[in-house]
This record gives C-alpha cells, sequence and structure tokens, in this order.
C-alpha cells in the first residue's frame, strides 16, 4: 500500500510544486519546509505575544494538525472525547429554554462602546492569517507530507487542509490561544480573578477586553476566547479559580460542575461570526453542533450557544460598520440580557440577573 502512495504524493508533488523563487523568499521557503520536516508534531507551541503573520508558529500548527487523524480513528474507537466537568444524568437534563436574549446584551455592548467612546474608539481589527510561506506551502503541503509519511518519514498521516484559514483551524481545534494569541490573555485573567466567584457577566468580560485591546473588536472577543479555551480537555476544569468567576449561563442544571464550555463555545462562535460572512459563519456553527451531537451526544444548550453566538456576531459585526452603536437607547430598549432560568426559584433568577443593571450609562 505504501509503495503506491509514495508513487501518487510524488507525482502530484510535481504537479503541485510552488513555484519558482529567487534570493530571500526561496531561504524563507526552504527553512520553513525544514521546519515542517524536523518538527515533532507533538511539541508544544505558543506565542508570547501578538503574531497576525507567524511563519514559525504556522509549521508548528500544519505538524500538529496531522495528529487529527489519530485523533479521529480514537473517537470512533471509543465514542466521545474525553469530557471536562462533572456531568451526570442526575444533575443535568436537556433543557429548550434559551439562556441569552441577543438584541439587549447587543444594547449592553453599544453601551459599553459609547461609556468609552472617545477615549475608545471601536475598529474591526485585522485576523491571524498565514504566513507568506504558508501559503505557498499549502498547495502542495499534503502531497510532500503524505510523500513523508509513505516514506516512514512521518509517523502521521497528514491533514489535508483544504485551503481554510489560519483562524477557522485554530477555533475548531481549540488552539487558538496558541497560535493566535493577543498578547492580553494574562491581563484579563488577571483582572477576572480578583471578582467574586459567580459575579463575571458576559458584557463584563468583554468589557475588561475592550480596554485592554484599545477597542479592537476582533482581539477584544479573541481574548476572551483564548482565556477561556485555553485547555478546553481538561478534567478538572470545573474547579479552576478562573472558571469559578463566572457567571452560570447554562440552563440545564443549578450551578454545579463545568461551566467553561458554555462560554467559550459563546465567544468562539461570536468571533467567527464578526469576521466572517453571514452564510459561512452559520454553516460553521451548525456544524459544529452536528459534529457535537455525533461525537458527545445531545446538548440542547450548547446548540443554543453556537446559534445564537454566531448571530450575535453577525449583529456585532453591523453594528460597528454601520456606526450604529453610536445612538442612543430608547426608553422600551433592554439589557437584561440573561432569561430567567426556570431550574431556580424566583428569587435566585433575581439575584442571578441583578448584576446586569450595574452599568447603565442612561444614555
Amino acid at each position: 500500500m505504501k509503495p503506491a502512495v509514495l508513487l501518487l504524493s510524488a507525482l502530484m508533488l510535481v504537479s503541485c510544486g510552488s513555484a519558482r523563487m529567487t534570493g530571500a523568499s526561496q531561504g524563507r521557503e526552504s527553512d520553513f519546509i525544514r521546519n515542517i520536516e524536523t518538527l515533532d508534531s507533538v511539541i508544544p507551541y505558543q506565542q508570547d505575544s501578538l503574531m497576525l503573520v507567524d511563519p514559525a508558529g504556522d509549521a508548528h500548527l500544519i505538524r500538529r494538525l496531522d495528529t487529527i487523524p489519530a485523533l479521529l480513528l480514537h473517537l470512533v474507537v471509543k465514542g466521545s472525547l474525553p469530557q471536562a466537568g462533572s456531568r451526570t444524568e442526575e444533575q443535568y437534563r436537556i433543557r429548550k429554554t434559551i439562556p441569552i436574549d441577543i438584541d439587549r446584551l447587543q444594547n449592553q455592548f453599544s453601551q459599553i462602546i459609547r461609556r468609552h467612546y472617545p477615549d475608545i474608539e471601536p475598529v474591526r481589527g485585522q485576523e491571524h492569517e498565514w504566513s507568506p510561506e504558508a501559503k505557498r506551502y499549502l498547495r502542495y503541503g499534503f502531497w510532500h507530507r503524505l510523500h513523508r509519511y509513505a516514506n516512514y518519514d512521518q509517523a502521521e498521516f497528514p491533514t489535508p487542509l483544504f485551503a481554510r484559514s489560519k483562524l477557522f483551524l485554530c477555533l475548531a481545534c481549540g488552539w487558538s490561544s496558541r497560535y493566535c494569541a493577543t498578547g492580553q490573555e494574562k491581563a484579563l485573567e488577571e483582572r477576572i480573578l480578583q471578582r467574586p466567584d459567580r459575579s463575571v457577566q458576559i458584557h463584563e468580560l468583554f468589557e475588561e477586553s475592550y480596554i485592554l485591546n484599545n477597542g479592537n473588536i476582533y482581539l477584544t472577543l479573541l481574548t476572551c476566547e483564548n482565556m477561556l479555551a485555553a485547555y478546553p480537555h481538561r478534567k478538572d476544569r470545573d474547579n479552576d479559580p478562573l472558571q469559578k468567576k463566572l457567571a452560570y449561563i447554562r440552563h440545564d442544571s443549578k450551578e454545579i460542575g463545568d461551566n467553561y464550555g458554555a462560554w467559550y463555545h459563546f465567544f468562539g462562535i461570536a468571533l467567527y461570526g464578526f469576521v466572517r460572512r453571514d452564510f459561512v459563519s452559520r454553516f460553521v456553527a451548525n456544524t459544529e453542533s452536528l459534529g457535537s451531537l455525533i461525537l458527545e451526544g445531545a446538548d440542547t444548550q450548547e446548540r443554543y450557544m453556537n446559534h445564537y453566538g454566531v448571530i450575535f456576531g453577525q449583529k456585532l459585526k453591523r453594528m460597528i460598520k454601520d456606526g450604529t452603536w453610536r445612538s442612543p437607547l430608547q426608553e422600551t430598549d433592554r439589557t437584561d440580557y440573561m432569561l430567567p432560568n426556570t431550574l431556580f426559584p424566583q428569587g435566585e433568577s433575581k439575584v442571578r440577573q441583578g448584576a446586569q443593571d450595574e452599568h447603565q450609562d442612561g444614555v
């Protein structure tokens, strides 16, 4: 089998090979390929500052992505990913109540932006992209790595990347904190850890990140996502001090167990809705929910976070583009976006909701 793969990959390398280059460009290309050929796929990589273009990180990411086929095979054999937190059927039940009113949340975000204007003016921001070396390599890189696999020079079967964006792949794998860092994640975490347990609401996390990133909305959302999803599959994350600071936003249990998933699903898919065209981001959100259903079982609350999170990201994108954040709220506009959890007595729901009314700016 491998000799046939070797021949096929060699033929495709010849037909899909990169264009001729000279001078510095050729040297950078050679260095990039050398990294691909020498890096161990399991060696950890971590950006320590904002680098929108990062050739070394791209090479690490491509090799790390080659571990995905083996992981998928493991999922087929074992049935599901190891889940974080202490979820049991006795504690959790599928709830079909929507936890967030995204129009009210948009009102809350617009208040935050107006409150800090003109000291901070919102900008859309530029996303992390593949380096020029990576873009050229991706034209033929699968066949290059397949050839190495067939020749026993690479242990992992290569992952076809289908020219997907760097941001998409990092969000899909939960690796954005490693390869798409903003440099503000630690500062945001330090601010959140100063808050009382279960006190931090969605808009408050956004505001802290918005200030740190000087109004760059892309980096604001990404910083939140990176902080929340730094280690998405560790089993003890329900006891993490940071997780305990976050308000409980699911509607399928009282405040027990893991809470990270709902938060990073919402911010991650809202970010993707913010940077991509509407039909593309909605397709990705629905696909992610379908994948979770197959791999992890039904989770209506997670599906709601994906569905309403991407719509919120799209609304936020239009609000920044059109400048409608400048318009004051009307008397009938509401900002109490967390909808009551019917599993709580009425009094407890009011306590959970009350923190949202602290930041009314009266405009």
